[in-house]
């Protein structure tokens, strides 16, 4: 009788112990949210000048144009652009502070955008000054 309930309290132990150890899982941030491989869609750009990206001014990517972005957790990343199999690959670091986005390439460029929309399959991001405003649609690859 001793020994059934030494076993059945070293049993109920390990299952304590088992399902203490499954992964929590950690709540979405913008910062995982963007994190992994997105291919551009769409982009546009106000040629219109009225400060809004209109319907009319989107565009589709172009048939034998890939631009990949590589966003990977330690902050670093990739664009890779490849147009009828002519590949360029640029390096960046990058961070995301609420609904921004920066991206710093290696070759001395950086780019500051407004995440706009960011989902388990979609990103859309906008970026501009006084005198342009642009506009890209990714998905999640």
């Amino acid at each position: 009788m001793k020994r059934s309930f030494i076993i059945s309290t070293l049993f109920v132990l390990l299952l304590c112990t088992v399902c203490s150890c499954t992964k929590k899982n950690e709540p979405e941030t913008p910062f995982t949210r963007v994190m992994g491989s997105w291919k551009k869609v769409q982009y546009a750009t106000d040629d219109n000048g009225n400060d809004v990206i209109d319907q009319q001014e989107k565009r589709y990517v172009p048939l034998g144009v890939i631009d990949v972005l590589v966003f990977k957790s330690d902050t670093t990343g990739y664009e890779a652009v490849s147009v009828d199999g002519s590949k360029d690959t640029s390096r960046f670091t990058w961070f995301v502070g609420g609904d921004s986005l920066y991206i710093g390439y290696d070759a001395h460029f950086s780019v500051d955008y407004l995440i706009s929309h960011v989902s388990s399959g979609s990103l859309e991001l906008m970026t501009g000054d006084s005198l342009t405003l642009a506009w890209y649609s990714y998905t999640k690859i």
